[in-house]
């Protein structure tokens, strides 16, 4: 992994946040940098986000389609 990437994927915690991932990663039975490895992984790979993104690129597409259908009318 490209280092710029691996900056990218560390995130400031306020202290709360930080005490949050380390009790969930103690329960998990795994070290605080595989459970936030598998969580970002894990979100990377989510099939409900990346059906949401196509569906939001659907959306944004029809708008821009019926907006030029529109003002091609107008002229």
């Amino acid at each position: 992994m490209d280092l710029a990437q691996a900056q990218a994927l560390s995130a400031p915690l306020t202290a709360a946040e930080h005490d949050q991932v380390q009790r969930a990663a103690a329960i998990a039975g795994q070290s605080m940098e595989e459970f936030v490895r598998a969580a970002v992984l894990d979100a990377a790979t989510d099939p409900f986000l990346d059906a949401l993104e196509r569906a939001a690129d659907t959306v944004a597409a029809r708008a821009r389609t019926e907006l030029i259908q529109h003002n091609y009318a107008e002229a």
